[in-house]
């Protein structure tokens, strides 16, 4: 088991020194262009900026590494953001966040030293908020949110089918009592949903889950990294990743945490960059119907939950 650990840790450790290597800030420059290419809300402003400035910074390293140009692309991108203040993702904040805090960076003296510290920190100051958010939310804490979010969101429509036994029959009347009361004027109304009790045993369990998983984030980012805990803050991010977003496919937070925690992977451990490269590369994956493949085999072989 030890000889397997090390062949894995040696493993690593080649693919760190042969691709990343000293090429270290030029791939999260090149990450985080990425992301605001395929994945920043677009406004008629943003979309201009994005397909005329992203692709030189693409092609042309002293471009993609330039001070000015980080300073023009988030001041474009803040003027542009505006008009979506009251609609955007909360990603698309947190992606706002990172692009500036990359701009202030390439002032300072060293400026990998910089994007690594603010990468820990806005990780940290994220999960802070949302895990203070969820616990001063009785609806969330009670399970409420995620039981609606299954039963109304078509993201989690094959989750609540495979774990939770709603039919497709199900999911069509919710669909109608929820379009019924968002488009109802009167707010007395009402409208009952067909669940059923695992749903609300899994939505319970999934509220308490997200508090555990990103409550740990947030401290092991936050505190000192003299910490030793604060040495281990890669595992939960990761487990967070790989328990959410292959059901909550949203791709552009995936990828944004990503290539954070790549950036902030520079002191502590350099084996981790070449896990969260592999993540970015197997994020767009996670949007395969993976669900559909395993409801197919369930019902060819009537198996059932």
């Amino acid at each position: 088991m030890k000889q397997r650990k090390d062949h894995f840790i040696h493993f690593l450790s080649s693919i760190n020194e042969r691709i990343i290597g000293d090429r270290f800030f030029d791939t999260v420059l090149i990450m985080t262009l990425l992301v605001i290419l395929l994945f920043m809300d677009h406004t008629q402003i943003l979309t201009g900026i994005i397909y005329l400035l992203i692709p030189v910074a693409l092609l042309l390293g002293f471009v993609r590494r330039s001070a000015i140009y980080w300073s023009l692309l988030s001041f474009f991108i803040i003027v542009g953001f505006i008009p979506l203040l009251l609609t955007a993702d909360n990603h698309i904040y947190l992606t706002v966040y990172w692009i500036l805090a990359i701009a202030l960076s390439m002032f300072v003296a060293k400026p990998i030293k910089s994007i690594s510290f603010n990468a820990r920190i806005l990780i940290g100051l994220c999960f802070a908020f949302a895990t203070l958010w969820k616990l001063l939310s009785p609806e969330f804490l009670d399970g409420t949110f995620f039981y609606f979010t299954f039963l109304t969101d078509d993201r989690f429509f094959r989750f609540a089918e495979i774990m939770g036994g709603i039919s497709s029959e199900m999911r069509v009347l919710n669909l109608e009592v929820y379009e019924s009361l968002k488009n109802s004027t009167n707010r007395m109304e009402s409208g009952s949903f067909q669940g059923s009790s695992r749903l609300v045993n899994i939505a319970v369990f999934m509220a308490y889950w997200t508090v555990f998983i990103e409550g740990l984030i947030a401290i092991s980012f936050l505190i000192p990294e003299r910490f030793k805990f604060s040495k281990w803050r890669d595992l939960p991010l990761l487990i967070f990743m790989l328990t959410t977003y292959p059901i909550a496919t949203v791709r552009g937070f995936a990828m944004l945490l990503t290539v954070m925690g790549f950036a902030q992977s520079t002191n502590h451990n350099m084996n981790m960059r070449v896990i969260y490269l592999l993540m970015f590369l197997a994020i767009p994956l996670f949007s395969l119907p993976f669900g559909d493949v395993i409801l197919g085999i369930m019902n060819y072989f009537g198996i059932g939950f």
